[in-house]
Formats: C-alpha cells, structure tokens, sequence
C-alpha cells in the first residue's frame, strides 16, 4: 500500500465537489518483479543493437504498457476516501469520483490452475453511478485484495440501511441478475423461491448459488450464477443471509 499522502489538488478538488470526506488509502500501481523487468530490459537493447525500428517499437508498445518505463502510468493513483473513491483510469482520461451511497460494484476475481500450480489470480471491478458511466478498476493497482475488500465493505456499510428500509417498506431490490424481497429471492427468468425453502445462499470460486431442498431432503441448486453479475456482491450477500436467518427464525 502507497504511504498516505496529500492527494492532488486536482484529486482533493474532485474529492471536495462529492463530499468524500477524509483521505483514508492510496493505491499506486503495481511494479514488475525484478526479472520481468530485467528481461523487458534485455529485449528491449538486444533488439535496438541489431533492428533499430523493432527495439523501438518493443519499447513503445510492450514496454510502456508498465509504470515502471511510464512516468505518466506510474503517477496513477487509486484513493479511497471516507464517502467514496477517486480513481484514475488506467486507459487514461481524468480521474473518477464516485460515492459508496450510490456505487454499483461488480467484481470478478478469477485464478488458472496449470498442472497443478495456481497462476496469480486476476481482479476486475466495473464500479458505476447514474450520470457517471463505468470505469474499470483491476489488479494494474497494487494489493487487490486490500482494496477490493475495502470497497465491498464501505458500499455495504454506505447502502445497506436504505436497502434495509426499502425491504421493510415491501419492496423489491435488484443485485444484477438476482433480487431479494422480505418474501422471496427472486433470479432473472426463473421467478422467486420463497425463503422458507432457501437452504443456503452459497458463495466460492467466483459463483454464486441459491441452494433449496429437494423431495427427499437432499440439497438442490435452484440458481447459479457468476459472482461478477451480482451487483454489489458484499451488500447481497449479508442481506441475502439476514433475511434466511429472520425467516428461519
């Protein structure tokens, strides 16, 4: 994790204009170990000795896609602030503010397992607002599983009364492909499972499942989805089991 720093006035002024509150963490993208950057080195002088226009095109289009041979990349920052995030975009264009009140936040969180050997695991976020697009936040930024976390927690923390009271009042609430109510959970094109046959809401290797009971007893997947198409997937999930636990009880 980036020591805590003063942000930008270009950031802190963004910050100021959606009332995010206080700085509490900063993200800088991640750096290459030290032989992936040793051998893009080599490639890199190896080719400018003997094919000069090769050398140079390895350097502009495989090089400078890393921070640590772009100086404009390395000074990209994530900020996570009280009330919500600034980000800039790793594509480039101007940072992105957006509040945790109102973030949607999909995340998809996937890890190859190759004769045996896990390969690092890869993560992207698609965080949205009404009025403000998507922007794509993904493992470019150091500690992914620092961040990501934190963002799943304060959107719950920053939603959950609401969505709380929306349930009381009657309502239904959408997650993406799945939406709870205090009667059922409902899955798009499927209908709604009351909760008093909901077994479980289960979660793990980045899929979602709504677990019954078949006629002899025996667990039953009613609904499988991809964790990446729940929206929110923190806020669902301890809402989801909040109201199994009432209806059990």
């Amino acid at each position: 994790m980036t020591p805590l720093t003063p942000a930008s006035p270009e950031v802190a002024g963004l910050a100021a204009r959606h009332r995010l509150g206080a700085l509490q963490f900063v993200f800088a993208p991640k750096r290459l170990r030290r032989t992936a950057f040793a051998a893009h080195v080599f490639n890199c002088l190896m080719l400018l000795m003997f094919f000069l226009v090769p050398g140079l095109l390895y350097y502009w289009f495989a090089m400078r896609r890393f921070p640590d041979f772009n100086p404009g990349r390395a000074a990209l920052r994530l900020h996570l602030f009280e009330e919500g995030l600034v980000v800039h975009p790793q594509s480039g264009g101007e940072p992105v503010a957006l509040r945790w009140d109102s973030l949607r936040l999909q995340q998809e969180i996937t890890q190859l397992v190759v004769n045996g050997v896990s390969a690092p695991a890869k993560y992207v976020y698609s965080a949205s607002a009404s009025g403000y697009g998507t922007v794509r936040i993904t493992d470019f930024y150091e500690n992914p599983e620092v961040w990501g976390p934190r963002m799943q927690d304060a959107v719950t923390r920053a939603q959950e009364p609401a969505v709380s009271e929306a349930l009381r009042e009657g309502g239904t609430v959408p997650f993406g492909v799945l939406s709870l109510s205090r009667t059922a959970v409902s899955a798009r094109g499927q209908g709604s499972l009351p909760w008093a046959k909901v077994r479980e809401v289960w979660t793990g290797g980045g899929l979602v499942r709504v677990m019954t009971t078949d006629s002899s007893g025996s667990p039953a997947r009613w609904s499988n989805h991809l964790a990446k198409d729940i929206t929110n997937l923190s806020l669902f999930l301890a809402v989801a089991r909040s109201l199994h636990e009432r209806s059990a009880a």
